[in-house]
């Protein structure tokens, strides 16, 4: 019975455990768990059951809401039911998170949602409001005998609710019993009736659970049919307390073994940081593609925390998928890492938390992985601004990005340990952008070449087949027309890349990019390629996203006859079906949870080839990939050079990759003058002259493309 219990009338999270203090013992006891918090999201759903298996046993019922805001223009279609509160981003993937944490806590926890789902224990509602906050966090407990225990306060059950170090929470606790509190328990109780009835006026709209969750645990139900277990959650949260440390002060250790194989700095790494503590803590590090740009400033950051107490790390990163691997290699190092991205109530707390516990004095050390969009907001910049410059470490992955004038000032210019990484820093065009870049990190301290990284088995040795692709005489005359459109804006925008004249420069410089990469004559090349040569596993098609002519008979338009163009990603991907080949897209317009999966099955085999545009030039390994068909590929050097990278990582039982690279030529007879010919082949050749003096064999790449070379006289590049 819950008057049994010596409980105690506060609970804070810098003295108390609160989950072992309180809801363990509570919920023990339990018959029913009524609980409204603030937020809708995976970590809610997700933890809001802990401690529930006792509940199981007991045979109790859980009813639970949560808040969730959303733009005022929506509210009123809510209202009238013809919209929904929520987004399919939003919405846990189940049966994926099922696949990607097998044996884990979290898998526990969903197995847990879905019994007391799918028993009719459990019922879930979604309070809607248009502004300002559902802010309610009230919870009552019931035991067999009616006693009721109501708890209140900013207790938010997230994923760091098993962790005292990270929120600093508080609740007070009420008992029916005890005179003087039964009018804050029948009170807790009526708010939370009104709100499970909708009772709440005309500024908050009850829902129903989305129909997409409801499935979700259907099928975890059909894969796990046995109910939890209070012995088996015991075990879990003994293993995750292990795992994490949690309670303890953690602090970042340099690992023994990374990936199953021994630990060591290869000497390129050492000799990198050696260079960067030589400027002043502080430097770009150019290392290739595929070299351990990130394992090589996670061992700076982590002897850097060793040596100096109270480090707070902070890590800046283009995009989401980029985000979650680097979460992972910090982990090999010790470190969980704050990620803020996604929903901003899911890290806030945790930050502000970490700034009251360290206020006078910053003692903990801290990791923060953030997306550049969430850096330069200004609710993470208020965060920065409190930390202890002289203990803060940034890293700037792929900081080519951070030249772009919207970054000013908003790269913590204070920090003293600063790394910009990128195997590519700098743009071939923009000065301003590079000076910029330069103002942050000051200078390339070392750099790391592929050739050097081949030279050194750190990348896989390759192949290289350059594929000559003629422009049909429309594409070439489109391509004339353009550059001297280009010649014109360049010349007018030279001294202000920002203005007008920059902006459709740019616009230019993208219309000639696109005609070049989708090119008409490239469907018709891979084809040719493709019926003298079989599609072997772990093959990567990069495409244009412009479009092109297809061929297909089977794509018919509405008045019959064949299309005139597609996509061009999407006419590779129908040719590679007609072949059999087991083929994905890997594209923008897959959720990351989609593209996760798309990897995991491209590593495993069960799709033979990837059809990607820009979504994996930066940062996304795929190391299994053996062969490349470069179809699309900018002039500018940092998109080959990345592309090229992704492909020679390396990879159990790789022990070399082939590289394909359309190259576009002019055709003769089709331009005004053949100086343009030979320019336009020039700045070809640059990018197949950097592919083929590092291949296995430099001098018969060059071959495919001799007839042109002796054409314009530029047989030299052959030599």
């Amino acid at each position: 019975m819950l008057r049994k219990l010596d409980l105690k009338t506060n609970y804070t999270s810098e003295i108390d455990n609160i989950y072992a203090d309180f809801f363990l013992p509570a919920l023990s006891e339990a018959m029913t768990y009524r609980r409204a918090v603030g937020f809708f999201s995976l970590g809610v759903l997700l933890n809001t059951p802990a401690a529930m298996s006792t509940l199981v046993a007991n045979e109790g019922r859980i009813e639970l809401i949560f808040g969730k805001l959303v733009a005022p223009e929506d509210f009123e279609a809510i209202q009238a039911g013809v919209s929904k509160p929520w987004t399919e981003e939003e919405l846990p993937r189940f049966d994926q998170l099922i696949a990607d944490h097998a044996g884990s806590l979290l898998e526990y926890r969903v197995r847990l949602l879905a019994w007391l789902f799918s028993t009719g224990r459990l019922e879930m509602k979604v309070a809607v409001r248009p502004r300002g906050m559902f802010h309610q966090k009230i919870g009552l407990l019931q035991d067999r005998i009616g006693d009721v225990i109501s708890f209140s306060g900013s207790m938010n059950e997230t994923i760091s609710a098993l962790d005292p170090r990270f929120n600093s929470e508080e609740i007070t606790v009420f008992r029916s019993w005890n005179q003087g509190q039964q009018a804050y328990v029948d009170n807790h109780a009526q708010n939370f009736a009104r709100l499970w009835c909708g009772e709440t006026g005309s500024s908050t709209v009850v829902c129903s659970l989305p129909e997409a969750i409801e499935n979700g645990l259907a099928f975890v139900m059909g894969k796990f049919p046995e109910p939890p277990t209070s012995e088996e959650e015991s075990e879990r949260v003994h293993i995750f307390f292990e795992k994490y440390g949690v309670g303890n002060d953690i602090r970042p250790a340099v690992p023994k073994t990374l990936r199953g194989s021994p630990f060591k700095m290869r000497e390129h790494q050492l000799e990198a940081l050696r260079a960067w503590s030589g400027n002043g803590y502080n430097g770009i590090l150019e290392l290739a593609t595929g070299s351990g740009k990130t394992v090589t400033a996670i061992y700076a950051a982590t002897k850097t925390a060793e040596a100096n107490e109270g480090i707070a790390l902070i890590v800046a990163v283009p995009y989401q998928d980029l985000a979650e691997q680097w979460c992972e290699e910090l982990r090999q190092f010790n470190i969980q890492a704050v990620r803020c991205y996604g929903s901003r109530a899911e890290w806030e707390p945790n930050v502000r938390a970490y700034l009251q516990r360290n206020r006078g004095q910053q003692s903990e050390f801290i990791a923060v992985v953030v997306v550049n969009k969430t850096l330069k907001t200004d609710h993470f910049q208020a965060f920065a601004s409190r930390l202890d410059s002289q203990r803060l470490f940034f890293i700037g992955d792929e900081c080519h990005h951070h030249g772009s004038s919207g970054y000013v000032g908003k790269l913590l210019p204070g920090a003293k340990f600063r790394i910009g990484l990128s195997a590519t820093p700098f743009h071939y065009l923009d000065d301003a952008a590079n000076q910029r870049l330069r103002d942050i990190y000051d200078k390339p301290v070392f750099q790391y070449t592929l050739a050097e990284a081949v030279s050194d088995q750190v990348l896989t040795p390759y192949e290289y087949i350059p594929i000559p692709v003629e422009l049909t005489s429309y594409e070439a005359k489109e391509y004339s027309y353009l550059s001297d459109q280009i010649a014109r804006a360049f010349s007018a925008a030279r001294n202000d890349m920002g203005g007008s004249m920059g902006l459709k420069l740019k616009s230019l410089l993208m219309r000639r990019a696109r005609l070049i990469g989708a090119a008409e004559n490239k469907l018709v090349e891979l084809g040719k390629l493709l019926s003298q040569r079989k599609v072997e596993p772990y093959s990567l098609f990069y495409c244009s996203d412009g479009r092109t002519v297809s061929d297909d008979d089977d794509d018919v338009n509405y008045q019959g006859g064949p299309l005139a163009d597609v996509k061009q990603r999407h006419a590779v991907a129908q040719a590679l079906i007609k072949l059999g080949v087991r083929v994905s897209p890997f594209t923008s317009d897959e959720h990351r949870w989609q593209r996760r999966e798309i990897l995991r099955q491209f590593k495993d085999g069960e799709t033979e080839a990837l059809v990607a545009i820009r979504c994996l030039d930066e940062g996304i390994d795929v190391p299994a990939c053996r062969t490349a068909y470069l179809i699309a590929s900018s002039r500018n050097p940092r998109q080959f050079i990345q592309r090229r990278g992704r492909i020679l990582r390396r990879s159990e039982g790789k022990d070399r990759a082939t590289i394909f690279d359309f190259v576009v030529v002019l055709p003769e007879g089709n331009l005004p003058d053949q100086d343009m010919a030979v320019d336009f082949l020039r700045n070809e050749l640059g990018r197949v002259a950097d592919f083929a003096r590092n291949s296995l064999y430099p001098a018969s790449s060059i071959k495919p493309l001799l007839p042109w070379l002796q054409r314009y006289d530029l047989e030299h590049y052959s030599a």
